[in-house]
């Protein structure tokens, strides 16, 4: 508890609180402007004389509605107790400042107005991004946000994804919705050779038949009605980069056909045209159903299937990598803190079991979005309990078993085998059969690839 001389008049407050670095606003009781330092002034850019006496929400009146509504509520929780102090930051002129607001009360407990104090802390935001980047580039060699992660499920996968980068063979993700799989194609694009050309993504159960092929394979002039000039497909529109086929399962199997012919010849025809052209374009394809399935009931052609399937990666659901939840979640709070200028909070430990506990039936995806929520509606430091979807804290459903492998889907050893030997096979044909450069190609050592062409059967 604080002491103070009785003889201390206003005068010498006033001195003390102008000749502060921080800058201080007070509002009284009924949320006017009582007090404005010079520090405020200059962080703020306004001038003291023309808001002292003004009611707080009426310099929002250019805002929208929202804003407006959020500083009302935040007050009122101030004045009613429910909230001890709030925090925001806010950017000005290339700075960054935390404002903090206490509520401040008599002996007897009156409310008597709104301390806001602002502080300069650009230089330690600028300190915990870059803290924040290495720590990405620690928990992910690709350094995207949210391919994070050092469960046992995880580590493998990600060893599968950066050989992948290095060739140019057919990739097949497979996974439940909302498990990465677009994420994934992208890292695999950044960090492959074609990386400064386009990756194009294309939806295939967004677009109905009629349209599917003009978007794929491009049209002429006059090709249908309504065809008024000539249009690239969008494998001409990923020449020399990648294009990613997500939810390929829902393409016709007309469309199928065309896809086919393309994989086999790389050769595109627009619409209403006789002319091939060629297109070099790694493909990348993606689906939540179990393809060596769909086949087998007619719905999806096995020669597809087949040309898909070179480089299977399948990702597991978030109840798999449980070891993964709270990294992904701080990684999401980070970024979401950023975005809407909040200070980066805790987890309280009420939250952090309910985030372990918790199902994912919509995967990483449905994380992402309950901690986007969670950080919109905080208004202290600390993400608690009350700030997660009602899903998260109601009482759990019956046990739900983990999705069973597709079958036949070779096991994880077997796909990591069967990249290596392709990678292997690939560099010994770029390098004329000279093991030297191959394994330098290859970034390993002539030992490895020995032992390794040995294991695999490569003679």
């Amino acid at each position: 508890m604080g002491f103070e001389k009785e003889t201390m008049n206003h005068a010498v407050y006033r001195a003390i609180l102008a000749s502060m670095g921080e800058g201080i606003v007070f509002l009284d009781a009924d949320d006017r402007f009582a007090y404005i330092n010079a520090a405020a002034e200059k962080i703020r850019g306004i001038r003291a004389e023309d808001y002292l006496g003004r009611h707080i929400l009426t310099i929002f009146t250019t805002h929208p509605p929202h804003v407006s509504e959020r500083v009302q509520k935040m007050l009122e929780t101030l004045k009613s107790g429910l909230l001890p102090f709030h925090t925001h930051v806010i950017k000005v002129r290339g700075k960054i400042f935390e404002n903090s607001y206490y509520p401040i009360r008599d002996k007897e407990g009156n409310y008597l107005g709104t301390l806001m104090v602002s502080r300069d802390i650009t230089e330690k935001e600028q300190l915990k991004e870059e803290n924040l980047t290495l720590r990405e580039q620690v928990l992910s060699e690709f350094g995207c946000c949210d391919l994070i992660g050092n469960s046992d499920v995880m580590r493998p996968i990600f060893q599968i994804i950066t050989a992948a980068a290095a060739v140019d063979s057919t990739i097949l993700l497979t996974g439940e919705s909302g498990t990465g799989k677009e994420l994934v194609a992208r890292a695999i694009h950044q960090h492959s050779q074609r990386k400064d050309h386009p990756m194009i993504k294309v939806n295939c159960a967004a677009l109905p038949d009629t349209l599917l092929e003009s978007e794929l394979f491009g049209h002429e002039k006059g090709a249908f009605t309504g065809a008024i000039k000539e249009r690239k497909g969008k494998f001409e529109q990923a020449h020399g980069g990648t294009i990613f086929l997500d939810e390929i399962a829902e393409m016709s199997l007309a469309a199928q056909a065309k896809l086919l012919r393309v994989l086999q010849e790389r050769t595109v025809e627009r619409l209403g045209s006789t002319r091939e052209i060629r297109v070099d374009v790694r493909i990348i394809a993606a689906t939540n159903r179990d393809l060596r399935r769909e086949a087998e009931r007619g719905r999806f052609r096995e020669d597809l299937f087949y040309r898909l399937n070179v480089i299977p990666i399948h990702l597991p659901p978030l109840r798999e990598r449980r070891e993964d939840i709270l990294a992904l979640a701080r990684q999401f709070l980070n970024r979401f803190a950023e975005k809407m200028h909040k200070p980066v909070m805790e987890i309280a430990p009420e939250a952090r079991k309910a985030l372990l506990e918790y199902g994912y039936p919509g995967n990483v995806r449905e994380l992402e979005n309950a901690i986007e929520r969670a950080v919109a509606l905080s208004l202290g430091s600390t993400l608690g309990l009350e700030n997660l979807p009602l899903e998260f804290t109601a009482p759990p459903p019956a046990a739900v078993l983990p999705a069973a492998h597709p079958a036949g889907a070779p096991s994880l050893a077997e796909s990591v085998h069967s990249l290596e030997k392709t990678a292997i096979e690939e560099a010994l044909r770029a390098t004329g059969n000279r093991k030297g450069e191959a394994a330098r190609l290859l970034g390993i050592s002539r030992k490895t690839l020995w032992e390794k062409m040995k294991l695999l059967g490569i003679v």
